[in-house]
């Protein structure tokens, strides 16, 4: 089973969102920039299926056609969760892609040279060399391997991100994010840590840090999106009913799915 770590830089929030609309309306994509390569990405990330939109990729478009800056931040959370190796075929861009936002947060604040393009690559590399669950033979016969390229298609995604994470290239974790994708975060986090449905959830370090990486959240910002995020979906999660010297709890009453953004 052979498959790729690279994401191909061609393929861009702009252009996948233009394909993306222009299937949801019935028309050709074929004014859009390499547009069978936009396509074949929304096909990964679930959006499509042969040339129809699913029942995601007609939420997503619902959605973002009322706030239109969610596409980034939906894109993103779809890019950061995919990876799966259980699953056919496997989404390597996926792998890197986490990564790669995994380095960025833990960096803190950098400016994306090329020498550090290169050390990230280097790094990511070794990463997948290291990886148990990446089949290294199977990755070795890939017709295209991590690169410079790589790290610019995984920077494309995140600075589409509002508010932003990137200034030109200076990169800086966020002070807030929109609450429809903290609530991906949270749930995704939840479901991760064998959290459970209906009982508290204490929101541990690992937890709190798991949710902050994914939404590029400065950690000191996250009670006051969670403050902001809790009340707008009170169907989906309450602030749980335990309280003390423990931390914060959150309880879920459903998982987040996406039907659940556009109420």
């Amino acid at each position: 089973m052979s498959f790729s770590l690279h994401v191909r830089h061609e393929v861009t929030p702009d252009r996948t969102w233009a394909v993306l609309q222009a299937i949801g309306n019935g028309e050709s994509a074929d004014h859009v920039v390499q547009s069978d390569r936009q396509a074949a990405r929304l096909r990964q990330l679930g959006l499509l299926a042969g040339q129809e939109l699913t029942p995601l990729g007609e939420q997503l478009l619902t959605i973002c056609l009322i706030k239109p800056d969610l596409w980034g931040e939906l894109g993103h959370y779809l890019h950061y969760t995919l990876w799966d190796t259980e699953s056919e075929p496997i989404s390597g861009f996926s792998w890197t892609y986490q990564k790669l936002v995994s380095e960025a947060w833990a960096l803190g604040e950098f400016d994306l040279n090329a020498e550090l393009k290169e050390v990230i690559t280097t790094t990511l590399i070794n990463s997948a060399e290291a990886d148990t669950r990446i089949d290294v033979e199977a990755l070795s016969r890939s017709a295209v391997s991590l690169s410079r390229d790589s790290i610019s298609g995984v920077t494309v995604w995140l600075k589409s991100l509002v508010p932003p994470v990137f200034e030109d290239a200076h990169f800086t974790r966020r002070s807030f994010c929109h609450p429809e994708l903290l609530l991906l975060a949270a749930g995704h986090v939840g479901r991760a840590s064998e959290g459970e449905l209906g009982i508290d959830m204490l929101l541990t370090p690992q937890r709190r840090e798991a949710i902050c990486r994914l939404c590029l959240l400065e950690p000191a910002a996250l009670d006051r999106v969670l403050d902001w995020m809790i009340p707008a979906y009170p169907t989906v999660v309450t602030p749980g009913t335990s309280s003390g010297t423990y931390g914060r709890f959150l309880r879920f009453q459903k998982w987040p799915a996406f039907t659940d953004l556009a109420r």
